[in-house]
């Protein structure tokens, strides 16, 4: 439990050292295909062949490659339709959580990839939370603002770090919703 407090510490300070100006200049970077990324090891529930794929597609989204996050889940959730995790993917790259607040068009991807994991619904409990989080920022996306759903996805995102301590997927994902600026507005 200590070294995933000591995790979400760590990545909220360095989310808070970044200028409002060079996070927006980091969210529209081009990335070369030489880059490297880190490494993931997020268990799904994906078919073998798109677990690889998964784990490098989530890599891409932790260095914030939203647009190239977007495509490999995509492509994950075309070789593998019954992967609700790759819907939830889509849905997680279309949700920034340390820039501006989705635009409308984000908006609607969003809620349909979201909407699209849970009808497919995911294979364990815990598949079954991360869906339900990202489901709740998405959640009547057109009459609720911005700050109430970031807030849903926060206490959704606290439950599944609660529920699972020694993910340290969970660990990230929920010290990024609590990076989420509570004063935006769409």
């Amino acid at each position: 439990m200590k070294l995933c407090s000591l995790t979400i510490a760590a990545c909220f300070l360095a989310l808070l050292c970044l200028s409002p100006a060079r996070a927006q200049e980091m969210h529209t970077h081009q990335h070369d295909a030489s880059e490297k990324l880190g490494q993931v090891n997020f268990s799904v529930s994906c078919k073998p062949a798109a677990r690889a794929e998964f784990n490098r597609a989530t890599a891409m989204l932790h260095s914030f490659w939203y647009a190239e996050s977007e495509k490999a889940y995509t492509g994950i959730a075309k070789s593998d339709p019954a992967c609700a995790m790759a819907y939830w993917g889509v849905a997680m790259s279309l949700f920034h959580p340390v820039w501006a607040p989705a635009t409308a068009a984000e908006l609607q991807r969003g809620r349909v990839a979201a909407e699209k994991a849970t009808s497919i619904g995911g294979k364990t409990q815990r598949e079954k939370d991360y869906i339900a989080a990202i489901e709740a920022f998405y959640k009547d996306s057109d009459k609720v603002p911005h700050p109430a759903r970031a807030l849903a996805y926060e206490k959704a995102m606290e439950h599944v770090y609660l529920t699972y301590p020694k993910d340290h997927e969970a660990a990230i994902f929920y010290s990024l919703s609590l990076a989420v600026p509570s004063s935006e507005s769409e």
